[in-house]
């Protein structure tokens, strides 16, 4: 891996959701990267803010989200100074619900994910069997860049996608190099929280529970190979430690 000078992350959240009997932070991320901003998920849909039931269906009487408009990922963004029209990359770990805040919202954005999740996606007949909203990813006007393996987003070795399917079928997590902080690993639902990760409860395998184990064991090998600053899915505990926006890491 290589570090950039210039790039820097900034972790924020679009809400919060209930589940598995806690009140969990539902995360993304703003990278500025000499070659264009990339945002990572999206958070909560703008269209749960409003009327959750509407947009979910039964998956609201499942995940409790707490958020209003002000939080969505756009809006906390144009507070941020970065308009609709700068973000160059969106990189969707994966598609579920609470993952799909930025799309539709970044015009100019080619939006990055795994070639089985988005083919899993689109194949999806039941939110509530699937996890996964149509109307979040059926856009005519997005502009996909399917990929497959780890991918090098930018040629550089700064943001380097990982695939680690099983909780969904090309669920994909993050790691980055930054210049002065080094490794971060973004283990999005690869690893929920630290009970997970250190082996006290199973990953959310919700597409293969064996792919999430042989996943898990991969990230910790990255992990003890870097000695990366590891950010989980949905940890609240790990969530409070992070430095936050405004905040940067650099």
């Amino acid at each position: 891996m290589s570090a950039v000078a210039g790039l820097e992350l900034y972790l924020f959240d679009s809400g919060t959701l209930g589940l598995q009997g806690a009140e969990v932070p539902v995360p993304f991320f703003l990278l500025r990267h000499p070659d264009g901003l990339v945002v990572v998920d999206g958070g909560n849909p703008l269209a749960v803010a409003r009327d959750p039931r509407a947009h979910w269906g039964g998956l609201a009487d499942v995940f409790d989200v707490h958020m209003t408009e002000a939080q969505h990922c756009a809006a906390q963004l144009e507070a941020f100074g970065v308009s609709p029209g700068d973000v160059s990359h969106i990189v969707q770990t994966h598609l579920h619900i609470d993952h799909t805040g930025a799309l539709g919202h970044f015009p100019q954005a080619t939006v990055v994910v795994h070639s089985r999740e988005l083919e899993t996606a689109r194949a999806a007949e039941s939110p509530e069997a699937s996890g996964y909203v149509r109307a979040d990813y059926d856009r005519p006007e997005l502009r996909w860049q399917t990929v497959e393996g780890e991918t090098d987003l930018f040629g550089d070795g700064a943001v380097r996608l990982i695939e680690t399917p099983g909780h969904s079928a090309g669920h994909t997590s993050l790691l980055l190099e930054l210049p002065d902080t080094g490794p971060v690993l973004l283990t999005a639902d690869a690893s929920d929280n630290r009970d997970q990760w250190e082996g006290r409860a199973y990953p959310r395998a919700l597409f293969s529970r064996e792919q999430a184990a042989q996943s898990l064991q991969r990230l910790h090998e990255l992990a003890e190979q870097t000695g990366a600053l590891v950010v989980f899915g949905h940890d609240p505990k790990n969530w409070s430690q992070l430095r936050r926006a405004p905040e940067s890491y650099r």
